[in-house]
This record gives C-alpha cells, sequence and structure tokens, in this order.
C-alpha cells in the first residue's frame, strides 16, 4: 500500500526544498509561499492534528443529475470514520480510514471492502493550491457555517473566473464549506458542515472495525470476481509498480464492452481497460480525452488500454508488467 506524506506538510515543502535544488529555486518557492494568503496556510498547517465530530452535507453532478447525502464524521488526526444516517441509501455501513488503508464495511453481505485511503488525495489537492500560480487566491468575507464564523478563500483564474470558495474557521482551520464551479461558473459540487465539535472526546476503539465472520474483500478480489462475471481474463497490475488497486467496474470504452480498474499513486491515476474486441487506435486516442497517454495491446481476443497522466514510457513498462490469469469462466 502506497505511503503518503502528512498533508500538512505539503505548503511547508514549497520553502524547504533541498538544497540540490538550488538557490534560485528555492527563493521562488519562498516568494510564493509569501504570496499564499495566510488563512490557506493555517488551514493546511492545522491538518494533521485536527479532532472533531460532526454531520455535514455533500452534493456532486453524476451525469445530468446532482446526488446529496449527508455523512457522520469522526476525525482525530489521519483517522477518519464516517457513518450514514437511518434513512441514507448508505445506512449501516460504516468507513474507516487512516493514511495507509481504507476499511469500508457492508453490512449485507457482512463483507468490509479495503481500498486505498481517499481523504489524504482531497487534501493533497487543497495544499496544491499554494503552489498552483496559474490560480489567483484572494481572501473574502465568509459566512456563519454550523455556528462558526468563517473566512472566505476565494481561488479564481487570472480572468477572475472563480473555480472554488473555501470557507475557514480561522481558529481551527476547519474546511468548513466548499462550492466547486464548472469552467462556465455552474455550481457543480459542494461539502458544508451542518454540525460540528471542535473538541470532542475520541474513544481510540471507535476507528476499529469488531465483527464477527465480516470478510474482508481486497480491490484484487473484487476485480477477480468481476472478472469471473462478465468472461474476461483475469489482468491486474502487480504491487510492483508503485500504484494501488482502487477498485473496477464494468465500463464500456470506445463503444466496446469492457470493465476499467482504477488504479492509484498519490496525485496521479491509472485506469486500466479490458475490452472484449481490438480497438483502432483512432478511437483510443478519442476516448482518452485531453491531457491522458494511452497505450494498448492485444493478448488472447482481448484488447487491454493503460491510460493515464503518466508518461509514455511508463505505460509502456506498466504493459509489461501486467499480470494474467484464467478466470473460472474461461474453463
Amino acid at each position: 500500500m502506497r505511503t503518503r506524506v502528512a498533508v500538512g506538510l505539503a505548503l511547508l515543502s514549497l520553502a524547504l526544498i533541498a538544497p540540490a535544488q538550488g538557490a534560485g529555486l528555492r527563493q521562488r518557492a519562498r516568494n510564493r509561499l509569501a504570496e499564499v494568503p495566510q488563512l490557506l496556510v493555517r488551514a493546511i498547517q492545522a491538518q494533521p492534528t485536527l479532532r472533531y465530530t460532526g454531520t455535514y452535507t455533500t452534493e456532486f453532478r453524476q451525469g445530468a443529475k446532482q446526488i446529496r447525502h449527508q455523512e457522520y464524521i469522526t476525525r482525530d488526526g489521519a483517522w477518519y470514520r464516517i457513518d450514514f444516517p437511518n434513512d441514507s441509501q448508505f445506512a449501516g455501513q460504516v468507513i474507516i480510514e487512516n493514511n495507509d488503508v481504507r476499511l469500508h464495511y457492508h453490512p449485507i453481505p457482512n463483507e468490509i471492502m479495503q481500498q486505498p485511503p481517499r481523504h489524504g488525495e482531497a487534501w493533497e489537492k487543497v495544499a496544491n493550491l499554494a503552489g498552483n500560480r496559474r490560480l489567483r487566491l484572494t481572501i473574502d468575507n465568509g459566512e456563519v457555517v454550523a455556528g462558526l464564523r468563517t473566512d472566505q478563500l476565494v481561488v479564481a483564474d487570472f480572468d477572475g473566473n472563480v473555480t472554488q470558495r473555501l470557507f475557514i474557521e480561522p481558529g481551527s482551520g476547519v474546511i468548513m464549506k466548499r462550492l466547486l464551479f464548472d469552467k462556465i461558473g455552474t455550481q457543480i459540487g459542494f461539502f458544508e458542515f451542518n454540525q460540528i465539535d471542535l473538541n470532542p472526546h475520541l474513544d481510540p476503539s471507535s476507528f476499529q472495525i469488531k465483527r464477527k465472520n465480516a470478510k474482508v474483500i481486497t480491490p484484487k478480489t473484487q476485480l477477480e470476481r468481476l472478472s469471473k462475471r462478465r468472461g474476461f481474463m483475469f489482468w491486474y497490475l502487480p504491487p510492483g509498480s508503485g500504484f494501488a488497486l482502487e477498485g473496477a467496474n464494468p465500463r464500456n470504452f470506445a463503444g466496446v464492452e469492457g470493465l476499467v480498474q482504477t488504479y492509484v499513486n498519490g496525485t496521479n491515476r491509472l485506469w486500466i481497460y479490458v475490452l472484449k474486441s481490438p480497438v483502432d487506435s483512432g478511437r483510443l486516442r478519442n476516448g482518452a480525452g485531453k491531457n491522458l497517454h494511452v497505450h494498448s495491446f492485444d493478448s488472447m481476443g482481448e484488447t487491454i488500454v493503460l491510460m493515464g497522466n503518466v508518461d509514455d514510457r511508463t505505460l509502456s513498462r506498466f504493459a509489461s508488467m501486467m499480470t494474467s490469469g484464467t478466470s473460472p469462466a474461461h474453463g
């Protein structure tokens, strides 16, 4: 499982670049640090030690629909626990996460899904705002969120188009509310605390899953099940690649029936499609979209497509590492 650097150190690393990087680069990093609003500095530095319990609402776009649900969160530094209301479609599920692993308990069928962590990646994206010179970071009036006064960090491009608004409680550094906007200014997602306790009494046992006869399902097990059910060869990228398998789902690509595997390594993502029939290179490139590299090969009647924000040489090396096994569906 991948190792994450504490997100709270991400901003400070801008000014503490190793001497081998050169004095000029270090000075530019310090200059950028001086330009970053102290509100964002406070939020990022606070991350490793935050402790709270609360309830928040989250909403995101899924196709043409806006999906909204509520979560209960318990946090102690790198440890997170998420529960769901009784009327939620996720009622009874519990998620426990730290810097190394995410455990997602499903009461039916009494299984614990083991996955790479996700919260660290989300905070890395917040920390990266500090180092992105293509963004303009300004402070504006905040609002009262869950009974607490906040200051607002406005994230925009240099034409003034707002991409995010973060409402931060300045004393603790907790991001109480976050709004996300698309390229034409439409709000496409948000989360907002409805209630929060910044000084809770926490029981360490809250971050343990103790459920008799519960079966731990790894992403690899999930992928093997899916491959068998859909009649594909059991292809996967071994851990030596540095990328961790997050999950797999049925998904067509370029009009061809397939399934997709998602791998993560910090802020880098890799998607591997296994397709039932060959696809020409032009359709592969069009299906990948911008800023993604693509590599593919054919084997035993299937096409395997590797796609991600890594260079072509890396994708080619990963392709040579791909391991296959015959699922029971293939005899």
